[in-house]
This record gives structure tokens, sequence and C-alpha cells, in this order.
């Protein structure tokens, strides 16, 4: 194949891959349990990861005391609150999110600035729900993404409205000139494709 060949090849084979990853041909939801019933949250997967924990009550972003954060207390006890949506004072990576009215749907985004801070990052959704199962829910961030969106299955008819949202963080640089772009993330799934 000839050099003016091989790089046609290759520039087709990434503006697939671009569109690919643009059109979200892989998304699917993101459950966080086992039991269809628990799984209220809708996200998918081209925007976190995997559930990393749920339950019931308050994502307060405090590791300790009596009323802790039981994400940080828990499994997720290896991040930090890194921004909270509704804290004046502890939002420095400008953690927001949109509801539509009347809907338990919406948006979300923070400040990719935060991806220069942390190795890995982590989104926490907080429901008003009448105090019932399933309260929070905090899923792993892919890589490098800082926005989408979220749906929420209110069964209980109470509540529904998404109260905060936090971001937490592990604390770590990626190694300068290894940051992921998403230029060169396209390419590696070129790569794996191939």
């Amino acid at each position: 194949m000839s050099i003016l060949k091989k790089t046609k090849f290759l520039a087709a084979a990434a503006a697939a891959a671009v569109a690919f990853v643009a059109t979200g041909a892989s998304a699917a939801p993101v459950p966080c349990s086992d039991n269809p019933t628990l799984n209220r949250m809708l996200i998918d997967d081209s925007q976190v990861g995997a559930c990393l924990d749920s339950g019931i009550g308050n994502l307060n972003g405090n590791p300790n005391g009596g009323n802790a954060d039981p994400f940080l207390t828990g499994v997720g006890s290896a991040y930090e609150l890194a921004s909270k949506s509704d804290a004046i004072d502890n939002n420095r990576f400008n953690l927001v999110f949109t509801q539509v009215q009347g809907e338990a749907t919406g948006t979300w985004s923070f400040d990719a600035s935060a991806w220069a801070e942390y190795t890995d990052l982590a989104i926490g959704f907080k429901f008003g729900t009448g105090n019932n199962p399933d309260e929070w829910f905090v899923y792993s961030v892919a890589t490098l993404v800082s926005s989408g969106d979220w749906q929420f299955i209110n069964q209980f008819g109470q509540g529904g409205g998404l109260s905060h949202m936090n971001l937490y963080g592990i604390a770590g640089q990626f190694p300068p000139g290894q940051v992921p772009e998403p230029a060169g993330l396209a390419l590696l799934g070129i790569g794996a494709l191939g």
C-alpha cells in the first residue's frame, strides 16, 4: 500500500472513530444494582465508567463525624470532596446541574480543570424521594468527561428533585505529557480495533 493510500486510510479510520464516539453508538445505562428495582438512576456509559455505590442518606462531603458522608466513609474512602454544587465556599470546579421543570431529568457539568488535579473523579447525585431507598448514587466519571445528562425514575411519587451533587477525586496528576487527549484516545481506539 502506498504512503498516500495509508494516509487516506488512517484519516478515514480516525474520522470514523471520532464519529462513532460522537454519536454515542455504544451508550448504555450503567446500573447501580443487580436488582432492577433499585436501578432508578439513568446515566450512560459514555459519561461514566461504573456505579461505585448507592444508598439512603445524604452525600454531605463530610469525611468524619456522626453525620459523615456514606460514600467517603464506605467504598469511596480513597476519595476526597473536590466540589459541591450547593456550597458557596467549596465549589471550586463549578459543579452545576440543570433539571427540567416538573421532570426528573437534566444535565450536569464541572470545570475540566479538575482532571489536572485528580487521577480519578466520581460524581454523586442526591435526590429527594421522601427518604425511600436509593436516594443517592455515585459513579466513576469516564476519563476527561466533564459534562453529561441524568435521569431519575421516581417510583415513590414523592420528591424526585435533584437536591445537590458532589464531585469526588483521588488526588494526583497524570504524569506531565501523559494526560490523554480526545484525539489521542480516538487513535488508541483505532489501534485497538485494528
